[in-house]
This record gives C-alpha cells, sequence and structure tokens, in this order.
C-alpha cells in the first residue's frame, strides 16, 4: 500500500515539474521583455514631443524626474524638458527653454550634450533680435551667449557657425549705435554722438560702415572745433577731425565718403594718403554681399521687425551646416584613399614588369621624363627673388601701378 502511495506521488510530481518551469521560464522572457518604467516614461514623452503635444511631453519628463531621479535617462529627459520649450515657441516658453538649458549644464556639465544646450541658448536668443532701430537686448544677450560658447566649448563643432553668427549680430549692434548717434548729431547732442561713435570704433572693428563712422566723428569734432572758445581745445579738436578724415582717404578708396575725405584733408593743407592697399581689401571683405532686389523685400522686412516673420531655427542650420562639412571631408578623404591606392597599383604594375622592387620614392616625378638634369631657373622665374617682380601701389615704387591708385587726369 505505501509502494502504491510512492508511485502516485512519483507520477505527481513528474507531472507537475514541467509544468512549473515552464510557468517560471515564461515569466522570466516576459519579465525580460518589458521595458523599465523610467524608460517608458522617457519614450512617452518623447512620443508627445514629436507629435508636438508639448504639454503631454512635459509631464512625462517631469514625472521621470521627480520619480527616478538617478535614472540613466535623467539627462535626456532634463533636456528633452527645454526642448519641450524650445519647439513650442513664443517668448515666455523661449525664455523657460533657456532656463532649462542652463540649468541642463550646470547639473551635467560632462554630458556630450551640453554643447548643443549652449548653441540653443544662442539660437533662441538671435530668434528673439530685432531690428536695429529696437531694443537690443537680445542681440546683446545673443552676442554674450556666443562668447560663453568659445570659451566654455572652444573645440565644439559649433565654434566656426557661432563666429559666423557672432558677425551679423555685431554688424546689429554697430547699426543701432550708428542710428542713435546720427539722432544725436541732429539734435546738436554733440558729446552724446561721439560717445556712441567711438563706442562703435572700439567694439564692432569688423562694422561694414565703419567708413561712415568715422566720417560722422571727423564731422563731430570740426563741429566742436569750431563752437569751442578755448584756442588750444578747438585746434586739438580740428587735428582729431583731419585724423578721422585721414582714416577715410587711407583705407577706404571705395567708399562715397572717401572724395569729401580727400576735400578736407586739401582744405586743412594736409597731404592726401597713398591708399594702403591691404587695409583697404580688409575694408572691402567686411562688406556683406547685396541681398538682391525684391519687391517683397519692404513687406519682409517690416515683418520681422514686428516679429511676424521668424527667422530660421539657426541651431538647425548649424546641425545641418556641420554634417554636410564633415560629409564633404569624408568625400575628399575618399577620394584621397583612392589616389594613394593608384599610386600603389602602379608601383605593383611597375615591380611585377621589372621583376624588381621598386622604390617610390625614387620613382620619377611626373613631368620630368626621369631626367637627373634640372634645367636652369631663370631669375624672371624665381619666386623667392623679388628683383623682376613688379611692386603695386605706393609712392616711389616701380612697375604695375596699384588696384586703388586712381589715374591722373589730363588738362
Amino acid at each position: 500500500m505505501e509502494r502504491a502511495i510512492r508511485y502516485i506521488w512519483a507520477i505527481a510530481l513528474l507531472g507537475i515539474m514541467p509544468m512549473y518551469f515552464g510557468c517560471v521560464q515564461k515569466s522570466a522572457q516576459l519579465q525580460k521583455g518589458i521595458a523599465p518604467p523610467d524608460r517608458t516614461l522617457f519614450e512617452t514623452g518623447d512620443t508627445y514631443l514629436k507629435k508636438g503635444q508639448y504639454l503631454r511631453a512635459r509631464m512625462a519628463f517631469q514625472t521621470l524626474l521627480n520619480t527616478y531621479p538617478d535614472s540613466d535617462v535623467a539627462p535626456e529627459a532634463y533636456f528633452a524638458m527645454g526642448d519641450t520649450y524650445y519647439e513650442e515657441g513664443g517668448t515666455e516658453n523661449l525664455l523657460q527653454a533657456e532656463n532649462q538649458y542652463k540649468d541642463f549644464i550646470i547639473f551635467f556639465q560632462g554630458d556630450p550634450r551640453a554643447a548643443d544646450a549652449q548653441m540653443k541658448i544662442i539660437a533662441l536668443n538671435h530668434s528673439l533680435m530685432r531690428s536695429p532701430d529696437r531694443d537690443p537686448q537680445y542681440a546683446r544677450r545673443t552676442l554674450q551667449e556666443i562668447e560663453t560658447l568659445e570659451k566654455r566649448y572652444p573645440n565644439s563643432d559649433y565654434i566656426p557657425i557661432a563666429r559666423r553668427m557672432k558677425i551679423g549680430v555685431q554688424d546689429n549692434l554697430a547699426r543701432g549705435d550708428l542710428g542713435v548717434g546720427e539722432f544725436y548729431l541732429r539734435r546738436g547732442n554733440l558729446t552724446g554722438a561721439m560717445q556712441r561713435f567711438e563706442y562703435v570704433t572700439e567694439n564692432y572693428q569688423n562694422f561694414e560702415e565703419m567708413d561712415r563712422v568715422f566720417y560722422r566723428l571727423g564731422e563731430l569734432y570740426e563741429r566742436a572745433s569750431m563752437q569751442s572758445q578755448d584756442p588750444e581745445a578747438s585746434a586739438a579738436m580740428a587735428v582729431i577731425a583731419a585724423a578721422w578724415y585721414y582714416k577715410v582717404a587711407e583705407g577706404y578708396p571705395f567708399s562715397r565718403y572717401y572724395d569729401d575725405a580727400k576735400r578736407q584733408l586739401t582744405a586743412r593743407g594736409i597731404d592726401i594718403p597713398e591708399v594702403n592697399e591691404a587695409l583697404a581689401d580688409a575694408n572691402r571683405a567686411n562688406i556683406r554681399p547685396s541681398e538682391g532686389f525684391s519687391p517683397l523685400k519692404p513687406l519682409i522686412d517690416f515683418g520681422k521687425a514686428l516679429g511676424f516673420i521668424a527667422p530660421p531655427d539657426q541651431y538647425e542650420v548649424a546641425r545641418k551646416t556641420i554634417e554636410e562639412e564633415k560629409t564633404q571631408a569624408a568625400a575628399k578623404a575618399a577620394v584621397g584613399t583612392g589616389v594613394d591606392d593608384n599610386i600603389q597599383m602602379e608601383a605593383e604594375i611597375l615591380k611585377s614588369a621589372s621583376g624588381d622592387p621598386v622604390n617610390e620614392s625614387s620613382a620619377p616625378a611626373a613631368g620630368t621624363g626621369g631626367s637627373d638634369e634640372t634645367p636652369d631657373a631663370s631669375p624672371d622665374s624665381d619666386p623667392a627673388s623679388g628683383d623682376n617682380i613688379n611692386q603695386q601701389g605706393g609712392s616711389g615704387q616701380q612697375g604695375k601701378p596699384g588696384r586703388y591708385q586712381r589715374k591722373p587726369q589730363q588738362r
């Protein structure tokens, strides 16, 4: 009887054990297939963000950060929180995004997205910039954030792009100060105008209308000289006025103020300087190309001034530029590798044809024909020799005249 009961228990265990282990294995597979709750929350928020449901996305990310502050995806969620405000747009949302990105940089300094956060801060302030005759606060903030990027992330791929943006921002600020200075000049506030113009010369050296600023400063000091009751102060101001006119005559032969500046110098008995061609080329390089004429341009400019037409997202422009530059660099590298492979293949062909190893360094260069003789270099063709090279510009120089030298008038 006892033996029969043992057999029954053994048969029952044999039937139950496979079912038990099967359930355990199935449960383990289900556990393995389920994503962690923090990851699920992040993916939910990311899905809402891509659909443009910014409030729901923020709720998902905020829940993740509150519930799982030490999660591996916490930095991504913190950055994405800023993106919800950034992509929704509007002044208040953009300012909120700026705060979020700045906190991200503080809390996750070593994160590779820190430079992206700084670039987005630059881009959102740039989008809030207005025309030069309006409030310059966002232009100044953009310039400040660009300088922050240069200091914190000097090796970032965004540096060249940010520096190109910096030129446009400085141009915006310089035009604003120029406009205020000319307003003071028309109202007779010479001191206020001088301060504005001199501030432009000290802080925006690459301003494309610097010739206009120099000429205005010459006019200002000339008027101040005429109004001064002190003979010594009047003479000193007259000298300063001539110095500003001299700058225009020396470095801006293409300027509309060039002839007027020369007339001012002639009236004072000052010799007109020779054009400094290197300086003139550098000044001309600061002039941005014209956008061309469009009948809709006044309406577009008016819409931009009022904020109805948003400028392109500079962060996306920067990302696209970086990707294109990397693609071009990779293509050039591939072409260079192909050239090296062709040289190696030619060497192998020569080696197999002659049966001897070929030293590539001793192979004849293209165009020499393999001759050991080197033709005598004539003095006229020697680039290191300056005896037969025509000199350009400047008084007392021989040969070809400079580009900016004008032909003498025939009487």
